[in-house]
């Protein structure tokens, strides 16, 4: 969002609110953007002492974050999702600075069903997400896909499903990784066009090189690993099918680039991306594994099946791309323009 703010309004200026000691001051500060931080702890509601902890710190986050937006004369101001969002969002409303809320999961996180109750405009990754706030105004503005991604040279589908990318997030997924380890030997041998490109993360990595190194070299050849990819957005278009978990962005990414996807959504944090799947398997564009259900048999049925089906996979992959949103962050930009001059209005 960032990045589509500066490129829309290149005289306008972005500053990011984050976590202090978080993952995000490296990443801010790299893509040049200016930073500030808040202390700020994680909100585990099941923990009586995080309960605390959050609590006694809001107070002084929350006069700190009225500070940053005061000094920095915000127009508007966006809450991402989680609980960093929740001190900022608080110190606009404080200050009547108009406030975006963007939720990235069909099923609304805690923060955000904690914010939108109070007279709340949400952009919102999902359709689905406004009757899970019936309180809210939300926009369906769809999930911004990261610049880079999008700029990702396009690659059109051939006549067959050759080239699998499996990921499981940026930590890699153990489910997803000892399924695919147990069943990509038979896998390959049975399909000698197929190349797999596989993320473990890094905590798998070691496990599942030492499986590749049992496997005959043109087998090996094959299946390419690696702890971490960087860039996604070719990984995604290298590919023709997606086997991975079921984040809001990654599912967003896949639909922007028109791919089909055989998702196993992360059973914890209120299940919510049984969710996201939700819409893309109505529409055709994926299949899920529950997590439980994920081993080597069942995941090697289901890519099996449309390594058998062209037709299938090739309906998948047209649906996929006909749920692409690739001007998601262009529609959010639109209404944050909009909140900014006239908070009462806000475009559908």
């Amino acid at each position: 969002m960032a990045q589509e703010l500066r490129r829309s309004d290149p005289s306008g200026a972005v500053l990011i609110v984050g976590r202090r000691g978080g993952v995000a001051e490296g990443l801010v500060t790299a893509a040049g953007f200016r930073l500030e931080t808040l202390l700020v702890s994680g909100l585990d509601t099941g923990s009586a002492a995080s309960v605390s902890r959050f609590v006694a710190r809001l107070p002084v986050a929350v006069i700190a974050a009225r500070r940053i937006i005061r000094e920095f004369r915000a127009d508007v101001v966006v809450g991402g999702a989680g609980y960093v969002s929740v001190p900022v969002v608080l110190a606009a409303r404080s200050l009547r600075v108009p406030v975006v809320l963007m939720e990235q999961n069909a099923m609304p996180g805690r923060a955000t069903r904690l914010l939108a109750r109070r007279d709340g405009v949400v952009a919102a990754a999902f359709a689905e997400t406004a009757a899970r706030l019936p309180r809210a105004r939300v926009v369906h503005t769809g999930n911004p896909i990261r610049t880079e991604v999008l700029a990702t040279p396009p690659r059109p589908l051939g006549d067959r499903c050759d080239a699998l990318l499996v990921m499981g997030g940026s930590q890699g997924a153990r489910r997803i990784n000892r399924a695919v380890a147990g069943c990509v030997e038979a896998l390959l041998r049975a399909n000698p066009s197929l190349r797999i490109v596989h993320q473990t993360g890094v905590l798998d990595s070691e496990e599942m090189e030492a499986v590749a190194a049992s496997l005959d070299a043109d087998l090996r050849a094959r299946w390419s690993l690696a702890p971490f990819i960087g860039d996604i957005g070719a990984a995604i278009t290298g590919s023709d099918l997606v086997l991975m978990r079921a984040g809001g962005s990654s599912v967003a990414e896949c639909a922007a680039l028109g791919r089909p996807m055989i998702l196993v959504p992360y059973p914890h944090a209120g299940d919510h991306q049984r969710f996201n799947a939700a819409p893309y398997v109505a529409a055709g564009a994926a299949r899920v594994i529950p997590d439980q259900e994920c081993d080597a048999p069942r995941v090697a049925a289901e890519l099996g099946a449309l390594l058998d089906d062209p037709a299938a996979w090739r309906r998948m992959a047209a649906a996929s791309a006909g749920l692409g949103r690739r001007d998601a962050a262009s529609r959010v930009v639109g209404l944050l323009t909009h909140l900014a001059a006239s908070p009462a209005r806000i475009p559908g």
